[in-house]
């Protein structure tokens, strides 16, 4: 076909169009061949100028047709063409170039043209997406006043150069020009072949998770929402293979997270916590690989916009700066502030408003020195306090009133300027400057405000309900009038606001209700033009629903985008959770809001357990739980919460508290007869029973468990994800072991895990690791505590259970204790109460820590530290009504007074070890007795009793044997043998 073109705008969506339907028809004709063995081909011709538009046609049927010279120019271009080729003639080229590749094809003797004709080749897409970025490359604003800033970006810059790698902080009031500034000093370096790599946030952007970072990655990696899945996938793995080859285990993970996993290769199914860690160590290792190739400037731009989830992923690109080339350059206004602020390779630059000088250098630009201007740029200089976007909206505003005439550089003052066009803010200025709009542009862009900062032509004119004429009409003028700039045309049309301000203005300017009407508009179109992408758009649909006042369907919406932000961030997946069941204090209530309630409440408190939550939250989270129960009879859902928020006191230490809504849970699950619930309070009753010391009431737990189960590995998979019956295994096998019974205890053990190994449940497998540490501490396999702590460690670092990690450590810890490696004990067992008490998870574990610690310090040799930790913990354990720790706190305090004390201090040990066994008697946990009494023979050693030395000795060896704990035995055995 042939298209002629009438001007700039024409011409660059036809070559887009050209370009799409060549590349679609290609493929229709590929397949063609294949499968008729049929073939055709596309040629296409374009030009551009004026046409006369005609009518043709009998009297009962008109059609309107272009005529003239400039269509048959196109039609010879068409005829010129080769196949599968689209060719231009130069008037076309004039209004394309720059924004396509263009081969430059020579002169023609084109029939019925009397002078040869060039003629060009269109070859692809070229730099130029928009007229922004044709204004840049015709030149900005005078960019002036800037001088001493620039200077300490090529400072940093040095730095980075040096491989010593910077963070530089721009910060500034909206308007100050932060951008520009980041965006010249970009461009010096694209001009020094430095790599810039950038992002941006928006003003929505913190309702959706990781926007900004998805951008940059999507930039790093050269792929767009255009390609592929594998093609994505093909240009992901060669990015990171080229820079490292062991880049290849961490493909799946970041397929999944660009939303393009490869079925062939799933990424593992890991905690949230641990999935960002692995994505963060990519990141690092990745800035720190390219930077062996490379000097590269990353530019992020309005951070005050980022979502909490990319806010994290910033703080890693600022931690793998160091020892690198790179230059980490980051905008923000000044109420953004972050702890990566204090690194000593960050430098804050503030920007101030320009001084007069600039001023005046800015204002010459603009408006050039005709005598008519008078004082004129002194006037705008008082009103706009130096703020540079200001001063170019004042002189728009003049030109747009009719005060000024001419052009950029060269105006005249036609009339007075009246007070409304130089008002005392820029809000105000812009407000007037949207009020001077005709009605269908005021709409037009008001609609737009409400999309946000940057918006699709698509989605627009859903919302403004124009037909396209109008539509497109009002979108030149709005770019004319420099309130809006075209980001790109292809595939489809966008715009952005040329400064947030604008947006914000345009949106504030509208009513309520008429903003609501737009927002509930905006959020229909964009889930119906981009199916694909729900999950990722998740965030920004619950933000506009809940801005539209449908507080349900902003609910269901922020349920998504939390469970999309729970792969991830679990943050992020708790403050989507906490503002679902905000929302739903909102709607109406119904059998679907409540439900949504008790579910978000449910998943509230494991998460919260793991960041932080306090006990008066708990609280009321099961009220408002207890309530919608009472309303909705939704018993299931509450004894899910109420057994979650007793699993999370346990966790927290609170072994006394956690019972009572473990028991209400199981009562609930009963009534109900929900065997997976059932099954699943069971098994946090069992081992809370057991920590009580309340071990035969574990074991009836532990049978009814049993029962329910039936011996099914699935059974409590379909309600909570995990198997109950694996759960029962390693929780009773706690108690077992306690109780004396080794070989029930590891039987079940192994038990679980084979079957967590087989169904790939590495959570119950790191809990089973951890169960095993506790069987080979009673054992005295000392190389199988050791062997199971760093399985359930590492397990507790690949899923992000950080309350896993701590009693991994603590496990690891008295592995070392039981060789006498003090110092090491004292690394992990210092690291994992560090961790503990600065997340506040894992507290459970701090008695036994603190114990562990302790004997670490006096095997050390620091005597009265390691006394007075050694009580803390035995008061820790008590308070906590935590019996099976107490047995540990009062060997380790025994294991203390001996080794600083000895026979000095007999009574004290005495009574420590006497109360230590007549807990034994009392609890049932029978396998501490011989642990117990092997103290008792030092002790009798050290105050020369050798009767009774050889008396505790030859009992620990009996009872050792009896329990099958043939370690320790077999460390007896020699000592008897000696006499």
């Amino acid at each position: 076909f042939g298209a002629p073109i009438a001007h700039e705008d024409h011409a660059r969506r036809a070559c887009y169009t050209a370009l799409h339907l060549n590349e679609t028809l290609a493929g229709y004709a590929a397949e063609l061949r294949r499968s008729l063995g049929f073939n055709f081909s596309v040629r296409m011709g374009l030009n551009s100028g004026e046409v006369v538009v005609g009518s043709i046609g009998e009297d009962l049927r008109v059609d309107y047709t272009a005529i003239g010279h400039t269509v048959g120019l196109a039609k010879r271009m068409e005829q010129l063409a080769e196949p599968g080729k689209a060719y231009l003639t130069e008037h076309a080229a004039a209004l394309a170039s720059g924004y396509f590749q263009l081969g430059d094809l020579g002169a023609f003797e084109i029939k019925g043209v009397a002078q040869p004709l060039q003629v060009y080749e269109l070859q692809g897409v070229g730099e130029l997406r928009t007229r922004l970025d044709m204004s840049r490359m015709r030149g900005f604003t005078r960019f002036v006043g800037r001088q001493d800033e620039m200077a300490t970006l090529e400072s940093a810059l040095a730095h980075a150069l040096e491989e010593r790698g910077q963070v530089v902080g721009v910060v500034g009031e909206a308007g100050l020009g932060k951008s520009r500034l980041c965006y010249e000093f970009a461009q010096k370096c694209r001009v020094r072949d430095i790599t810039v790599r950038e992002t941006h946030g928006i003003a929505y952007g913190k309702a959706i998770p990781f926007l900004p970072v998805l951008e940059f990655m999507r930039g790093f990696f050269g792929i767009t929402d255009r390609d592929p899945d594998e093609t994505a996938r093909e240009r992901i793995a060669g990015r990171l293979l080229l820079l490292d080859t062991a880049f290849d285990d961490a493909l799946p993970l970041v397929f999944d997270f660009m939303g393009v996993p490869d079925p062939e290769r799933p990424s593992a199914v890991t905690e949230p916590e641990a999935r960002q860690r692995q994505l963060f160590a990519v990141i690092k290792r990745a800035v720190q690989a390219r930077s062996q190739r490379e000097t590269a400037v990353l530019l992020m731009e309005d951070l005050h916009w980022f979502d909490g989830g990319s806010e994290a992923f910033v703080e890693t690109w600022v931690e793998a700066v160091p020892s690198t080339r790179t230059l980490l350059l980051l905008n923000f206004r000044p109420e953004y502030h972050a702890s990566w602020m204090q690194k000593s390779y960050y430098r804050q630059l503030p920007l101030l408003p320009l001084g007069p000088e600039a001023v005046d250098e800015l204002v010459q630009d603009l408006l050039g020195s005709d005598v008519s201007l008078g004082d004129l740029g002194k006037r705008i200089h008082q009103r706009t306090g130096g703020n540079p976007f200001f001063v170019e909206e004042v002189v728009q505003a003049l030109v747009e009133s009719g005060s000024l005439a001419g052009t950029k550089g060269a105006y005249r003052l036609v009339k007075p300027p009246e007070d409304e066009a130089m008002p005392a803010t820029v809000q105000a200025l812009l407000a007037a400057r949207i009020d001077r709009l005709g009605e269908r542009e005021k709409r037009v862009l008001q609609a737009a405000s409400v999309i946000g900062k940057e918006f699709a032509e698509p989605v627009l004119r859903r919302v403004a309900e124009l037909p396209e004429g109008p539509l497109t009409a009002a979108l030149d003028g709005l770019t004319s009038a420099e309130f809006l700039y075209e980001q790109a045309l292809y595939p489809e049309a966008e715009y952005a606001f040329k400064h947030p301000l604008t947006q914000e203005v345009a949106y504030s300017s509208q009513l309520g209700e008429r903003r609501a009407r737009v927002h509930w508009a905006v959020a229909e179109a964009t889930a119906e033009l981009y199916p694909e992408k729900l999950d990722e758009l998740s965030g920004l649909l619950a933000y506009h629903w809940e801005q539209a006042g449908e507080a349900l369907e902003a609910a269901r919406w922020f349920r998504r985008a939390a469970e999309w932000a729970g792969r991830g961030d679990v943050a992020e997946a708790l403050r989507h959770w906490r503002k679902v069941c905000e929302l739903l204090d909102e709607a109406p209530e119904s059998p679907e809001a409540m439900s949504l309630g008790m579910l978000a409440r449910g998943r509230i408190i494991p998460l919260g357990y793991r960041l932080g939550i306090t006990d008066d939250e708990l609280d009321a989270l099961v009220d408002q739980a207890r309530s919608l129960a009472e309303r909705s009879g939704d018993l299931a859902g509450l004894a899910i919460v109420v057994g979650a928020a007793g699993g999370a006191r346990f966790l927290a230490g609170n072994v006394n508290g956690a019972l009572e809504p473990l028991m209400e849970a199981a009562r609930l699950s009963e009534q109900i007869e929900d065997a997976e619930v059932s099954l699943m309070t069971n098994g946090l009753l069992i081992i809370v029973f057991g920590f009580l010391g309340r071990p035969g009431e574990a074991l009836r737990y532990a049978k009814e468990a049993e029962e329910l189960s039936q011996g099914n590995v699935e059974a409590g998979y379909r309600t909570f994800g995990r198997s109950g019956y694996i759960n029962l295994l390693w929780n009773r096998a706690v108690i077992l072991c306690g109780m004396g019974h080794l070989a029930e205890s590891t039987r079940d053990l192994e038990l679980a895990l084979q079957l967590a190994d087989e169904r790939g449940e590495r959570d119950s497998a790191g809990f089973t690791h951890l169960a095993y540490t506790l069987a080979c501490d009673i054992l005295g396999d000392d190389a199988g505590s050791l062997r199971h702590g760093r399985q359930a460690l590492e397990i507790a670092e690949k899923i992000g259970n950080t309350a896993m990690g701590v009693a991994a450590l603590w496990s690891l810890g008295l592995a070392h204790l039981q060789k006498q490696e003090w110092s090491a004990a004292a690394a992990v067992l210092e690291q994992a109460l560090a961790t503990s008490r600065a997340q506040q998870v894992g507290l459970l574990w701090e008695p036994a820590i603190l114990a562990g610690m302790a004997q670490a310090r006096a095997g050390g040799g620091s005597a009265a530290p390691a006394l007075e930790m050694a009580k803390e913990a035995l008061a820790l354990a008590q308070r906590q009504g935590n019996r099976r720790f107490e047995f540990n706190t009062r060997l380790g305090l025994a294991r203390v007074l001996l080794r600083t004390g000895g026979a000095r201090a007999q009574r004290e040990i005495e009574a420590v070890l006497s109360e230590a066994l007549a807990l034994a008697e009392q609890t049932g946990f029978r396998a501490f007795e011989p642990l117990i009494r092997v103290e008792l023979a030092e002790l009798a050693r050290l105050t020369g009793d050798e009767e009774a030395r050889q008396r505790e000795l030859r009992e620990a060896h009996r009872l050792f044997t009896e329990m099958g704990a043939i370690g320790h035995a077999a460390k007896l055995a020699p000592v008897l043998a000696q006499g």
